[in-house]
């Protein structure tokens, strides 16, 4: 069960400066506590990192609200010894083994080009060349969907889209679980994360499948990869994977309360207990089956050594362990490399040549920094090599909030310790053995959060809000002296940023009253940032009173061929807007059987993903030709 984490992003209200004092004296004590700043320490051993988990699980800050505990009471009593049978037993032993360890983008001549990247696959992604992980993918004539009982494979071909294809889920080891279901598509090799419960005590943990989808009628399972490492994401460049896990030994079986009655909140007993807890319990085992050879091992999922921790596992620092894996996708997933680095993670960046990964600072809960850790990345699926942690001050709203660019890393962030909240920008310089802070511009939007980030080259696009929702446009050009160009403000605020051509963005978040900022639906805002230093908004579309869309899922918005598809939540309501180089147009508004997940435009059809099914309508009308329901066929 996840340890619980306080609100975010909470809204200011007259308490709000006593809160600030609170936090204020709180990291006064904090800081009373330690010498340094904390900062990621390279493990030299296995028993050295064992060690340090033991100190950090006896830390006193690691505690559970009334919820928590109300829950583990009701948990079926588990003895160690059960405990232990279960880490023996929870993973397949099959096999000979032994232990140890096409889609077309374009444009029309009046409809403003595309900078925002949509991948191969069909994906709305961040980066240029850079594949995120998905509920869907598609190869410009088969579209393959991540079922919570499967994988479906629908062929686009012929007058009406079927199934032709998939695979079922199964394995009393390995039950679907809530959580990520995602994959990525490389070729003729399919990649897919789904979230499982395994054995009798239904630990949490990902199973990772690579099948052979060169027939896409037949795909066939070639290695079986579990581990109890929770899925964040994943990204693909070329054929190097990138996946992003994180562990937490505190909710493993070993350390769940025995029915007793309130004995975690015994210090001596939960000392013992965790004293008696081994590495497997911190860092997560893996167990690979090789369906082609026939064999099976099992092992540590990252080297000790490359896992780094805080120096002191001062209180307040916590167990979680994120780890980032690399693998080449044509040798498959039977070798990787691994990483890892003690810490909750916030938000994850990739390039093309290397992954950030944003978590909360090393030291409590109510932390006012966000660290920043950079790992390189080879593409023949070896070791990733750790380059240095960034420290900004504040919180990231996303992924967007942090860009690589020609040698250096923007960060936007708000802070939420100080009163009126601030939100500021910091440069840093990626050297050769680690990251420096170049510079900081501050003052952005006082008393108000950022919503929404877009970096376009020495541009840079920040969205904040409280009551209204002022736009600023960022020079980058310089960037030991970056400054605001320009700043719009209107009612409400964008919560997602696409960048088109001729100096256009698309803005999508929501109108709202300007007296209160009260949010009153979604809206779709087309601005002119040609001249940096006057952005104005030339159009805005009204769509659903009360809904929320792109938000905060990027991946559910498509733009293609000077059409932009935003589905709203909690509605069945997809909405078709026609841009233009100084208009938005509400062409049609496409009312589904359940909501719109994806939209997949693929030749003269527009397919949509539904929870169960995929509708399909013509590219030119919108209107409904098909639909078929995504039942995984029997293996």
């Amino acid at each position: 069960m996840p340890t619980p984490r306080p609100s975010r992003r909470a809204a200011p209200t007259i308490l709000a400066p006593i809160a600030a004092l609170a936090a204020v004296l709180l990291a006064l004590s904090v800081a009373a506590l330690i010498s340094a700043p904390a900062t990621a320490h390279q493990t030299n051993s296995c028993a050295d990192l064992l060690a340090w988990y033991h100190a950090a699980a006896r830390s006193p800050a690691i505690v559970f609200d009334d919820s928590v505990e109300e829950e583990w009471a009701a948990e079926e009593a588990m003895s160690d010894g059960m405990a232990a049978e279960e880490a023996d037993a929870v993973f397949p032993q099959s096999g000979g083994g032994g232990g140890g360890g096409g889609l077309r983008q374009g444009g029309t001549e009046s409809a403003p080009a595309d900078l925002g990247q949509r991948s191969e696959t069909g994906t709305n992604v961040q980066v240029a060349g850079v594949d995120e992980s998905d509920i869907v993918k598609t190869n410009g004539s088969e579209i393959f969907v991540m079922r919570d009982d499967g994988l479906v494979v629908v062929s686009t071909a012929g007058d009406a889209p079927g199934v032709i294809g998939g695979l079922r889920f199964g394995g009393s080891y390995a039950r679907s679980a809530d959580g990520p279901r995602e994959m990525l598509l490389a070729g003729g090799r399919l990649l897919t994360f789904r979230s499982v419960a395994y054995g009798r005590s239904g630990e949490r943990g990902t199973q990772l499948l690579e099948i052979d989808v060169s027939d896409p009628a037949r795909p066939r399972v070639l290695r079986t990869l579990d581990t109890y490492g929770q899925f964040v994401t994943a990204r693909l460049v070329g054929d190097a994977v990138r996946v992003v896990l994180t562990h937490d030994g505190i909710n493993s079986p070993f350390l769940m309360p025995d029915g007793e009655g309130g004995w975690w909140w015994d210090d001596r007993r939960w000392r013992e207990r965790v004293e008696r807890t081994s590495l497997s319990t911190w860092l997560p085992i893996f167990s690979l089956v090789d369906h082609i050879n026939t064999r099976w091992r099992w092992g540590r999922l990252a080297p000790c050594d490359t896992v780094r921790t805080a120096e002191r596992a001062d209180p307040g620092i916590g167990t979680e362990t994120t780890l980032l894996l690399n693998f080449d996708l044509a040798e498959g997933i039977g070798q990787w490399g691994a990483a890892g680095v003690v810490g909750a993670t916030d938000a994850v960046y990739a390039s093309r040549s290397a992954v950030y990964v944003a978590m909360r600072d090393w030291l409590t809960w109510s932390a006012a920094d966000t660290s920043i850790h950079r790992w390189e990345l080879p593409g023949d699926g070896a070791a990733p090599r750790y380059h240095g942690e960034a420290v900004v001050a504040g919180e990231l709203v996303n992924q967007f909030a942090m860009s690589e660019y020609d040698g250096h890393l923007r960060v936007a962030s708000t802070r939420f310790d100080v009163w009126p909240t601030t939100n500021l920008l910091t440069v840093f310089e990626i050297e050769e053995d680690g990251l420096s802070q170049l510079s900081v511009l501050e003052g952005l939007g006082p008393s108000e959060s950022i919503y929404a980030v877009r970096f376009l080259g020495e541009l840079g696009y920040v969205v904040t809000f409280r009551q209204i929702d002022p736009l600023y446009v960022l020079d980058l050009s310089d960037p030991a002296e970056p400054s605001v160009a320009g700043e719009l403000k209107i009612p409400g605020f964008s919560a997602y940023l696409h960048p088109l051509g001729g100096g256009l963005l698309l803005g999508i978040g929501q109108n709202a009253d300007p007296r209160t900022g009260r949010p009153l639906g979604l809206q779709a805002s087309l601005f002119d940032v040609s001249e940096p230093s006057e952005p104005t908004r030339l159009a805005q579309v009204d769509l659903a009173p009360g809904s929320r869309s792109v938000s905060f899922e990027h991946r559910a918005f498509t733009y293609h061929q000077g059409r932009a598809y935003i589905p709203a939540s909690p509605t069945n309501d997809l909405f078709a807007l026609r841009v233009s180089e100084d208009d938005l147009e509400l062409e049609r508004q496409i009312t589904a059987q359940a909501p719109v997940l994806r939209s997949l435009p693929i030749n003269d059809r527009l397919h949509l993903l539904l929870e169960a099914s995929l509708a399909t309508h013509d590219l030119a009308t919108l209107e409904l030709l098909s639909g078929v329901y995504l039942v995984p066929p029997p293996n």
